[in-house]
């Protein structure tokens, strides 16, 4: 099984990419780009951020583990129980308030997702990103 992960926010798939590098080249800023897509059909998703998922043995601890062995196991679980996907709390936000999106998949089928769009990434976003978290783009060496 494979899996493609999205963020319901440009930030939290910012802090995903970029995690625990606070300082990022212009060049390698300017390389990067914003992929939008709309599935077009509702999706199946087991929600780890809910309260509820306790009673299915979900912790916090599942997602933010460097051991990625439990969380594997929980998305084979979930993918047996008939879900295409898990929402979750992104991992490198401290606050947990970033939400992203697993869908699985068979590994290496990236062609079949509905057409999307690629932009630069805004500036504005880069501005966020400083805000909320200290990130910097800086001039490439």
């Amino acid at each position: 099984m494979g899996a493609v992960y999205f963020a319901e926010d440009p930030l939290g798939a910012w802090v995903e990419v970029f995690r625990k590098q606070m300082l990022i080249a212009e060049a390698e800023f300017a390389e990067r780009m914003l992929f939008t897509v709309r599935l077009g059909r509702d999706v199946r998703v087991a929600d780890l951020s809910s309260r509820r998922a306790l009673g299915f043995g979900v912790t916090a601890s599942l997602g933010a583990d460097q051991d990625y062995g439990p969380s594997q196991r929980f998305a084979t679980a979930a993918l047996a129980a008939g879900f295409e996907g898990v929402r979750y709390l992104v991992r490198h936000d401290p606050a947990q308030k970033l939400f992203g999106i697993a869908i699985f998949g068979e590994p290496g089928a990236g062609g079949d997702w509905p057409p999307g769009s690629d932009e630069p990434l805004p500036h504005a976003l880069v501005a966020e990103a400083q805000r909320a978290f200290g990130y910097r783009v800086v001039p490439s060496p």
